[in-house]
């Protein structure tokens, strides 16, 4: 009898593996639908590299190019699956914002490869990131915005923000299917394109010559 206790725990491993896969096709299945509602409404479409891999979607949100993906990233010895959101943004400022906890500590490694890359450390104690960027005055101009930093208050599930090159990039820890559902991602967009416009509104203060770091109040939606 006890030969066949090896044999009969692997069987339990198998079925409870099999369990596990089911399940994450399905969720995967679950998205992919979901997605390619969402790309109905903005004009876009959905898609993915294979039948078992998460999906991705190309649009266009109120003129402003989008995209949302899933990214795996990797947090010492810790694998996190991201939800990803780039919004195109009509702004060259360049900055980053890492959420203070959670996942977003860089490996020791890495951290002279992000200075370099993205600046360093930007004093900002009204926000609940550590900012970065190469353009330290610039960067102090922005998070100085009273409007700015209510708004990112919104955003503290977000393990990072990347305002860069004309778009906005937004990344947080996968928490369920229920995220991608259209009401919900249509309401996340929203909250996104809000943040754009007050970081446009905060570049168009600068260009004209304005006091730097006033306020500005973003537009209303469809403005």
């Amino acid at each position: 009898m006890i030969s066949y206790i090896p044999l009969t725990f692997f069987g339990i491993i198998g079925v409870v593996g099999l369990a596990f896969f089911m399940h994450g096709f399905l969720n995967r299945q679950k998205i992919y639908a979901a997605f390619g509602e969402i790309a109905a409404r903005l004009s876009g479409s959905a898609g993915r590299s294979a039948i078992w891999a998460y999906p991705f979607l190309s649009g266009t949100y109120e003129g402003r190019p989008l995209k949302i993906f899933f990214h795996t990233s990797e947090n010492h010895t810790v694998s996190v699956l991201n939800l990803v959101v780039e919004m195109g943004v009509s702004s060259s400022d360049c900055l980053l914002l890492l959420q203070k906890e959670g996942f977003r500590d860089p490996k020791p490694e890495n951290l002279a490869r992000l200075e370099e890359e993205v600046g360093p450390p930007v004093p900002a104690p009204g926000i609940r990131f550590d900012a970065r960027s190469k353009e330290l005055s610039r960067a102090r101009d922005i998070l100085s915005s009273t409007e700015l930093v209510r708004l990112l208050s919104e955003f503290a599930p977000y393990n990072q923000i990347l305002l860069w090159e004309g778009s906005l990039i937004l990344s947080k820890q996968f928490d369920g299917v229920f995220e991608t559902l259209p009401d919900a991602m249509m309401e996340t967009l929203g909250k996104i394109g809000t943040l754009a416009r007050c970081f446009e509104g905060l570049s168009q203060t600068a260009l004209r010559g304005g006091e730097r770091g006033e306020p500005i109040a973003p537009m209303r939606q469809g403005t």
